[in-house]
């Protein structure tokens, strides 16, 4: 519902049916996978185990001798499968929903607001009319005392229908609206030739007990774009593709560059002072000071208007190659994304079991608390190290990777101390180093 929130403005008041609406929301949900895959492992492991050590199942088998790592072997070998599940879910079918998802919006954003005539106000969303209904009754199908300007013929208001009341229905695929109108005329000017010069034109004027309209509803429908114009965003990328797509930019970066500087090499020479060969300066006589001022002119005016004009092919080129180098950041992105998703499974299961172990607590209590805590400082860092490496401030590399990084070396402490059987997660430990401490704190002060 948040991904669905975010674009409200965009869907209310379309007139989408429910097969739109729910093709919407299939095509979000593979992208919560990312968010909601490493939480549900952080959280199930963590009851998984938490409510072994509860129930004194994980003492039974410690003292049978089994050890902590043997116990965590299967569901680890189970975990692994999952991340290779979601590396090729997140390869293949995350890619293909955000193309879809991202085409459907697009083409939503750009569809007219559904047919919505209100009493009182001109309805001018229909191409070529402008309709006015005072009254509406039966839920808006009978309309009363009518005014529609018409402006199909694109000659201005060169025809007016008005009529005391009328009905309102569609056709077949709501590809044409039908208005009946009765007790009724029309005003329509004869042969305006030069709608600018109306004076003194001759019109007609035409009294109907029935009369049918037809409106084309073209414009109101809903048309799918062609989904190969954004083939070429990262989002919506396999591994393969993202490989091609980097090495085009890297491509056209190098070629940009080897024109920029072709064309600043062709209008300046650049030469370093101390290897300058001061044989070929320009002797006195023909130096700027010895020119005439006409010809000092010309030469001014030249030279500023090449130095103007080097000044905004740097400027352009400068924008340009900063545009082709964010989008190497994001195809870099996309593809550690892929690998950093599978990754984090792993770390995360190595958090959640050890620590169960050690808390003994099962349920959905302390599990979910501790869980939450723990993926939010995974989803926190991931998020800002994606945003600064997009920035630009640490390389893409590390930024994609600095979740894994900083929960790495905390799961393998956990899985090291819950083989231990280490008790510093239990409250009567906490309890008894409080108390220990409160009594040595006297004594340390006298």
């Amino acid at each position: 519902m948040q991904n669905v929130w975010k674009y409200i403005d965009d869907l209310i008041g379309k007139g989408l049916e429910w097969p739109i609406i729910l093709e919407i929301v299939i095509y979000i949900i593979p992208t919560l996978v990312p968010l909601a895959l490493p939480l549900a492992i952080l959280l199930a492991s963590l009851m998984a185990f938490g409510k072994l050590g509860e129930t004194y199942e994980l003492t039974a088998l410690k003292s049978s001798g089994i050890s902590l790592y043997k116990i965590m072997r299967p569901l680890f070998v189970t975990v692994c499968i999952i991340s290779i599940g979601a590396f090729l879910f997140s390869n293949h079918v995350i890619p293909y929903s955000n193309m879809k998802f991202k085409t459907l919006l697009y083409d939503i954003m750009n569809k007219k607001l559904a047919l919505n005539i209100r009493e009182g106000i001109f309805f001018n969303d229909i191409e070529g009319y402008s309709i006015k209904v005072n009254k509406k009754e039966k839920e808006g199908r009978i309309l009363k005392d009518l005014l529609i300007y018409d402006h199909s013929e694109k000659m201005g208001n060169t025809k007016v229908i008005k009529a005391e009341h009328g009905s309102m229905y569609s056709g077949i695929n709501n590809r044409y609206l039908y208005l009946e109108l009765f007790n009724g005329y029309s005003y329509e000017e004869v042969d305006p030739k030069n709608p600018k010069k109306r004076i003194d034109l001759p019109f007609a004027r035409t009294n109907f007990k029935a009369e049918k309209i037809r409106f084309d509803l073209a414009s109101f429908q809903l048309e799918r774009s062609d989904e190969e114009r954004y083939s070429n965003v990262a989002q919506f990328m396999n591994l393969k593709q993202l490989k091609q797509n980097a090495d085009s930019i890297n491509n056209n970066i190098n070629e940009k560059l080897k024109q920029f500087n072709d064309k600043l090499s062709s209008s300046f020479s650049f030469q370093e002072v101390d290897s300058l060969d001061k044989s070929k300066f320009i002797p006195e006589a023909f130096s700027i000071t010895k020119l005439s001022n006409r010809k000092k002119n010309r030469l001014i005016k030249a030279a500023s208007n090449l130095a103007r004009s080097n000044k905004s092919f740097v400027y352009n080129t400068k924008r340009e190659l900063k545009y082709k180098n964010k989008k190497l950041k994001k195809s870099k992105i996309e593809w550690h994304r892929k690998f950093s998703l599978s990754f984090a499974c792993i770390v995360l299961f190595l958090i959640g079991a050890p620590l169960g172990s050690i808390i003994r607590k099962g349920g959905l209590g302390m599990p979910v608390l501790i869980s939450i805590l723990f993926f939010l400082v995974y989803h926190i860092s991931s998020i800002t190290g994606e945003k600064s490496a997009l920035q630009d401030v640490i390389p893409v590399s590390q930024g994609m990777w600095i979740s894994s990084f900083i929960l790495t070396p905390l799961g393998l402490f956990l899985t090291i101390q819950a083989s231990k059987d280490a008790a510093f997660f239990e409250i009567n430990f906490h309890r008894k180093f409080l108390l220990r401490l409160k009594q040595a704190w006297p004594q340390k002060k006298s």
